[in-house]
């Protein structure tokens, strides 16, 4: 079977976001990371922005005392990617919920 350069690039960039799901040294993420963003590809870790449910996906929340940051992303549990603003796919993230006593 005959592939195009396009979709042997998709191919290429889905192993490699997998490879940096899967690493556990930061530096080589990062260096996984940098080639992804050489091709157009950046990472998404939106810690500490205000949380969008059109742009991220809430996959738990944290606890927090602090009003200022009562639905601001608190981590991100999934990085998520943008391939030359596509959506390959959303950031997993923690979101901090202000806990009313």
């Amino acid at each position: 079977m005959t592939t195009t350069p396009a979709e042997d690039r998709a191919t290429l960039v889905a192993v490699c976001i997998d490879l940096a799901d899967r690493l556990d040294v930061a530096g080589l993420r990062a260096r996984v990371h940098r080639g992804l963003a050489a091709v157009g590809v950046v990472p998404v870790a939106p810690d500490g922005e205000p949380f969008d449910g059109t742009h991220h996906d809430a996959v738990d929340r944290e606890p927090t005392t602090d009003p200022a940051r009562d639905r601001t992303v608190a981590s991100t549990e999934r990085t998520g990617y943008l391939d030359r603003g596509h959506v390959l796919r959303r950031p997993e993230v923690v979101v901090y919920a202000l806990e009313t006593r």
